[in-house]
């Protein structure tokens, strides 16, 4: 079965920062990247984003604008990444699963993101839509990057 998610890229607009998670568990355990999660059955792909951000996060995003696609077929897994620059709520930490941090745009630590996420996120900053395929090993190294 197709296992598809959503990644949620927030932007404070007026601090020009980012909110970014650092994973406690799971196949990121230790990796920064955004908010997201996976898609429930019957739930539209802006229900996920929103739903999974509110839950990471605290934060309810107002503006999902879909701005990629990622798609990992050796895992099964494709990712919609959306962008939003309006949102309400406080950040805030969801224990033992991810830490919240706000990120200075010329800061974002990329030496601590999956090799994915480091190729497509500069992209992304620079007002660019994404469209891509990450072709992987058994071990999680990335060995393939196609532009669809």
């Amino acid at each position: 079965m197709k296992k598809e998610a959503s990644l949620s890229i927030i932007e404070d607009t007026k601090n020009h920062k980012f909110l970014m998670i650092r994973h406690h568990r799971g196949i990121n355990k230790g990796c920064v990247n955004f908010p997201g999660g996976k898609k429930e059955a019957g739930e539209t792909m802006e229900d996920c984003v929103r739903r999974e951000t509110l839950e990471e996060t605290g934060l309810t995003i107002l503006n999902p604008v879909k701005i990629g696609y990622v798609e990992f077929p050796h895992f099964d897994f494709y990712v919609h990444i959306y962008k939003s620059t309006e949102f309400s709520g406080t950040p805030h930490d969801k224990k033992d699963e991810v830490e919240t941090f706000w990120q200075d745009i010329d800061k974002i630590p990329y030496a601590e993101m999956r090799e994915a996420d480091r190729d497509f996120l500069p992209d992304i900053l620079a007002g660019k839509k994404v469209n891509r395929r990450y072709i992987y090993d058994d071990n999680f190294k990335l060995l393939e990057v196609i532009n669809l």
